[in-house]
């Protein structure tokens, strides 16, 4: 069984680290806007509480987008003991019912290469070309109408 919902931003860090920043340190984890007020961090976690996947929302647009109120996706991860289980699934899935209901109408995200799968899967588009982030490596600019 998954369980979501919303927790506060230090929970997020360490899933952060292990899967987005492998061998670095937490402050790497710790993005701008993690401590607004209108920021939401949202976790997926098992049956024994145990947190599984993340990801945060920020209010913040995207100049390729057009949307009167976008969200950006960001720090989404996924443990890999569980990946392809349908918790990082959970993240988009809360994600896109709690802000759709609160009036956003797009979730962007900048998807590292690899996970352009996953977000497609999940009705993402890329958009523009792609492009690279220091040592993170290749990203797509991707977003969600909701």
């Amino acid at each position: 069984m998954i369980i979501s919902g919303f927790v506060p931003a230090q929970k997020v860090y360490p899933l952060r680290l292990l899967v987005l920043r492998p061998g670095g340190v937490l402050a790497d984890c710790i993005f701008e806007g993690d401590e607004d007020p209108e920021t939401s961090h949202i976790a997926a976690s098992d049956e024994i509480g145990d947190i599984r996947a993340v990801g945060s929302y920020y209010e913040k647009g995207h100049p390729a987008i057009q949307a009167k109120r976008p969200i950006q996706l960001r720090g989404m991860a996924s443990h890999p003991e569980v990946r392809g289980m349908g918790f990082g699934a959970e993240v988009i899935a809360f994600g896109v019912i709690y802000y759709s209901a609160s009036g956003a109408d797009v979730i962007w995200c900048n998807a590292r290469e690899v996970a352009v799968p996953f977000y497609e899967k999940h009705g993402f588009q890329k958009i523009g070309e792609p492009f690279e982030i220091g040592k993170i490596g290749m990203h797509w600019v991707m977003f969600k109408r909701i």
